[in-house]
């Protein structure tokens, strides 16, 4: 089986959980996305979040935490709706986990997860919704996994359409290993891997047991399967965000600025590690670019 860091981000494995804590980026796009979403839902009292692929949940403990003290307006229920194709008990038990913690700050909360075979088979009257509710898509790490299957793709992108939310947040690798040609890939794959062994050098010490397991296997695998794979077999793909943007583009889906307040929060976080200083936060227009050392690592855009 295939695994892959960026995927995985948010799996509370040893390996995921250093990661989370050592390297700058998972925090840099919570925390700059949750932001982006509070302002897109300062004035609802019923707040629908679409996750597709919840993992741990651990950046809705940071919505959570931001709503229960949002003083403009009170809040009646914060509803999340997990998407998933495979590991329905991890879902379930990160829905334990948000349901408890959500009790522990008194904010009334609700979780349901939506479990389909085939993201062919997600449909609009699967989901519980209420007109009086903001509808919030999360997509971080989702639609790459589909750009080898673009029936998958367009019939994803067409069910959130029909939600008809408020704000979407899309969190991308922002490199292109989509190339049919292998000189190609191999150019691209060896600027990015690059930058992230070279991140991993100055976030982790050289002998930590987890660096080994997400360099080994984690970035390995990445790599065999984006470089050595060809056709169906090469699953795990990768396009730059002005793809995307053609892409959204089809689907009437218009880009929103982030935000002062939320590019604020990705510089904060930032700073809050060691290795921080090497971590670049640009922009591509509305899209906020989170790189390493001038490299780009993951794109960040609202919709």
């Amino acid at each position: 089986m295939t695994v892959d860091v960026e995927e995985d981000i948010m799996r509370p494995s040893l390996p995921i959980i250093a990661y989370h804590q050592l390297v700058p980026f998972s925090q840099i796009q919570h925390f700059s996305s949750i932001q982006t979403i509070v302002e897109n839902v300062m004035e609802a009292k019923k707040v629908h979040v679409v996750d597709f692929g919840i993992r741990s949940g651990i950046q809705w403990m940071i919505l959570i935490q931001a709503l229960m003290a949002r003083q403009e307006c009170s809040l009646e229920l914060l509803k999340i709706t997990a998407i998933g194709t495979c590991s329905q008990q991890a879902i379930k038990d990160t829905g334990k986990r948000l349901e408890t913690f959500a009790r522990l700050f008194d904010v009334p909360f609700s979780f349901k997860m939506i479990m389909v075979q085939d993201m062919l088979e997600l449909k609009e009257e699967l989901f519980d919704l209420d007109e009086e509710e903001f509808i919030v898509v999360y997509a971080a790490l989702l639609l790459k996994t589909m750009i080898s299957r673009p029936e998958r793709l367009e019939s994803t992108m067409k069910a959130i359409k029909k939600l008809k939310p408020c704000v979407m947040v899309v969190i991308e690798v922002e490199t292109n290993h989509n190339s049919p040609a292998f000189i190609n890939r191999f150019a691209e794959a060896l600027f990015y891997y690059s930058a992230y062994f070279d991140c991993l050098e100055e976030c982790m010490e050289r002998d930590h047991e987890n660096r080994t397991v997400l360099e080994s296997v984690y970035f390995g695998q990445g790599i065999r399967t984006r470089l050595a794979a060809e056709g169906e077999e090469r699953n795990r793909r990768n396009v730059k965000v002005d793809v995307w943007r053609a892409f959204f583009s089809r689907f009437g889906l218009v880009e929103v600025d982030l935000g002062t307040a939320s590019l604020y929060q990705a510089d904060l976080m930032a700073q809050k590690f060691p290795c921080g200083s090497s971590c670049t936060l640009d922009t591509n227009g509305k899209c906020l670019i989170i790189g390493w050392k001038g490299t780009p690592i993951h794109s960040l855009s609202a919709w």
